[in-house]
């Protein structure tokens, strides 16, 4: 009984230095680094885009990275945590918003039919705040994960990635002007879906 009681004893002390420590792992690290892109990218898009397109969206293509690979290494290296979840939810709207509003402010002077392509790709953040707001006043889980969600941070990913570069080539335009379509679809379909969960 008492090997019991010790074993015991080292795992509670091992899920105890793992709460304290959750933030230093490798997935919470690269999910930490988004948040670092999103000042560099904000930045480098208000004094320099169009001119540095390239440079913004290799950025931009890396920060995305960081953001399919963190959940990869959080299950391979067993680091999965409840705090580490909800950081990787937190950090991905502090990264996504606020760069889709600037690039929304340049595009509106450069080139307004991708500007509305980059207001679509907002829908799932613009339907699902309300539900948001609901979960945190009822002090219920306002940061579970569902497949639908991972599926338009994908798609929502690779349409901005798309706008960025804006090639000038009509298939890469038609591409581009699906991709982001696919984003507010299935953005205002996630965002419903949330606040449904969200009035249950």
């Amino acid at each position: 009984m008492a090997k019991k009681g010790i074993k015991s004893d080292k795992g509670e002390n091992k899920k105890e230095e793992q709460k304290k420590g959750f933030i230093w792992n490798v997935p919470n690290a690269l999910t930490l680094s988004r948040l670092v892109f999103t000042f560099i990218l904000i930045y480098l898009i208000l004094f320099g885009y169009p001119e540095n397109f390239m440079l913004v969206g290799v950025l931009f293509v890396i920060a995305a990275v960081t953001d399919w690979f963190d959940g990869f290494f959080a299950r391979k290296l067993n680091q999965k945590s409840e705090l580490g979840a909800r950081l990787d939810q937190v950090i991905d709207r502090v990264f996504m918003i606020p760069i889709i509003i600037v690039l929304l402010y340049k595009f509106y002077s450069i080139d307004q039919n991708l500007a509305f392509l980059l207001a679509a790709c907002l829908s799932r953040e613009i339907v699902g705040t309300p539900g948001l707001v609901i979960r945190m006043i009822r002090n219920t889980d306002a940061y579970r994960v569902k497949y639908i969600g991972k599926v338009v941070t994908f798609v929502q990913s690779i349409a901005i990635i798309l706008i960025i570069f804006r090639f000038d080539n009509v298939i890469y335009f038609w591409i581009t002007v699906l991709a982001a379509i696919a984003t507010g679809l299935l953005g205002i379909i996630a965002g419903f879906d949330y606040l449904r969960d969200s009035l249950k």
